[in-house]
């Protein structure tokens, strides 16, 4: 078991009519029990800038942690700083939509984290009629190359492919496949799916989408938004179940 301490110091002579030392520590365990968090993103650090603006907020922000990757209402604790040594320059920081605050130059927060997650959306693939080898389908901007006229032959390559925001599954056999979204999200994906399904075939070739389950949007995924275009630099690590 892994021994994890966390331990804070608030002094000061003059903030308060008496003088303030305040020091608290913890040993980090997991949920609802004794046993030590084993599990770390290790420390990182990231340099943002250069950033394309967008109508909504002027600067894109960084998705730090995604709920979907962590254990739900675990002991997961979550460190972040602002290296930057401009005063001015600080970064936002958001749990799903909400702001939790701003963190200044040198400033840096020690947070618990429930990681609550959404569900993923999930639709399936259903290959049938007439192929010909060398025809192609597309979609998640990957194109499959048809290798036979075999449609279990389709399906299985269209599983060999890596796609940029899904998953696939394939039972071996037969003419499905299904796919399942990388992160958990309530728009309507299954929709651009089928519209962004493309098929080049001279024949009746078919590639039928049915939604199996629509996903509902990630609670808690943790983002940050710099406060300027110029570089600034985070650091930050989770500790976890």
């Amino acid at each position: 078991m892994a021994t994890t301490t966390a331990t804070i110091t608030l002094a000061s002579s003059d903030l308060l009519s008496d003088e303030l030392a305040l020091t608290t520590t913890s040993t980090l365990t997991q949920a609802g029990n004794a046993t030590g968090v084993t599990q770390a993103s290790g420390l990182s650090r990231k340099t943002t800038g250069s950033f394309t603006p967008d109508t909504a907020a002027g600067i894109q922000a960084n998705v730090l942690y995604r709920a979907g990757d962590y254990t739900t209402n675990g002991a997961n604790k979550v460190y972040i700083k602002n290296t930057s040594t401009t005063v001015a320059e600080f970064y936002t920081v958001h749990i799903d939509q909400e702001e939790i605050g701003r963190l200044y130059a040198g400033d840096w927060m020690f947070m618990p984290w429930n990681a609550i997650s959404g569900t993923k959306q999930v639709f399936t693939v259903t290959f049938a009629s007439t192929w010909v080898a060398g025809e192609t389908w597309t979609f998640d901007g990957i194109t499959m190359t048809c290798p036979s006229a075999t449609v279990a032959d389709l399906a299985a390559e269209v599983h060999t492919l890596n796609y940029p925001n899904w998953t696939t599954t394939y039972g071996g056999s037969g003419a499905a496949v299904v796919f399942t979204a990388r992160y958990a999200s309530d728009a309507t994906e299954v929709v651009y799916a089928t519209a962004d399904a493309t098929i080049v075939s001279a024949n009746p070739g078919t590639a039928v989408i049915s939604a199996a389950a629509v996903g509902s949007a990630s609670e808690s995924d943790i983002t940050i938004r710099p406060s300027v275009h110029t570089d600034m630099t985070y650091e930050t690590m989770l500790i976890h179940q």
